[in-house]
């Protein structure tokens, strides 16, 4: 499990949110050479758009460098209750993915946010 005194703060990506509160993530695609030439020669879009659930919809919102992983995991709880069962495992979980994806970044207490987090413009 990760310190509960991390901060999670989401990196420069588009993103938006629709009527639902349901987060969309737009971001590049990381391609290796092969892929590269093959997106090339298929014509494929070069951005991925990944819709989140409700619970990570939920949970990238409350990414913004504001609050600590303790935070996050009492405020999901509350919110969740049963939906969420076990929290913490699961919330430290879908962190993890994040920082893999490359989305999200860890910060400590006192370290300032000198980028943009909020949501894009549609």
């Amino acid at each position: 499990m990760m310190p509960k005194t991390l901060i999670p703060a989401r990196l420069p990506v588009l993103w938006h949110t629709n009527s639902d509160n349901i987060v969309t993530i737009e971001y590049d695609k990381k391609f290796t050479r092969f892929e590269s030439l093959l997106s090339k020669m298929l014509k494929s879009p070069k951005t991925l758009k990944r819709p989140l659930d409700n619970l990570n919809s939920h949970l990238w919102i409350l990414m913004d460098g504001s609050n600590n992983i303790g935070n996050i995991i009492s405020k999901m709880d509350l919110f969740f209750q049963e939906e969420i069962i076990p929290a913490e495992g699961r919330i430290n979980k879908s962190i993890i993915t994040f920082l893999d994806l490359g989305l999200i970044t860890m910060i400590n207490p006192g370290e300032e946010i000198n980028w943009n987090i909020k949501k894009s413009v549609k």
